[in-house]
């Protein structure tokens, strides 16, 4: 991962006995490896789970952006009814869908150059109370990583979990819907 984030991680989950590997080809720098898009969506039960049609709206057009710049991608999120929901998206829009679309516990152990992640809650930490689960779907990029979520939700429950604590530790990452095709994403 990138080395601003495996700092944040080491200090966060390992007590800052996670090093970051010396030759990682993204050397310390100014501009964001991690940024928060804001989605004002709301969580929707679905089955036993949930969704969110806005994240989902957001992600297809970052998607659709990583696609043409040839960036290496993929998408987790904690709900297998988002997986599915962001997968069937991808697919209509004729944008790369096969091999796109995970569940943070079906990615454990995999990486890729770029993540994209759809928190789905509106309310509720739910899934992100898990320090472990976060942990796997914080530390699964190469060299940067989107998370789709609402400021709300991040003000309202951030402080409770490891996503809200790498919130604060990024300062400047917010980025609004609009903003994405203007974003460096190193």
């Amino acid at each position: 991962m990138p080395p601003q984030i495996g700092e944040f991680i080491s200090k966060a989950v390992y007590e800052g006995l996670l090093r970051s590997n010396e030759a990682h080809p993204l050397p310390h720098t100014d501009v964001p490896t991690c940024h928060f898009v804001n989605v004002p969506g709301e969580q929707l039960p679905h089955g036993t789970g949930w969704k969110n049609l806005q994240e989902c709206q957001a992600i297809l057009k970052l998607a659709q952006i990583f696609q043409n710049q040839g960036k290496r991608f993929k998408i987790i999120t904690p709900y297998k009814d988002q997986k599915t929901l962001i997968e069937n998206e991808l697919k209509s829009a004729d944008v790369q869908w096969e091999d796109k679309c995970f569940t943070v516990d079906s990615f454990q152990g995999n990486e890729e150059d770029y993540i994209i992640i759809s928190l789905v809650r509106s309310s509720e930490l739910g899934f992100l109370e898990s320090l472990q689960r976060n942990n796997v779907m914080l530390t699964r990029c190469k060299r940067g990583m989107v998370i789709f979520t609402s400021k709300k939700f991040m003000e309202r429950y951030g402080k409770g979990c490891l996503v809200g604590q790498l919130l604060e530790y990024y300062d400047e990452a917010w980025i609004e819907i609009q903003e994405m095709e203007n974003t460096t994403f190193i």
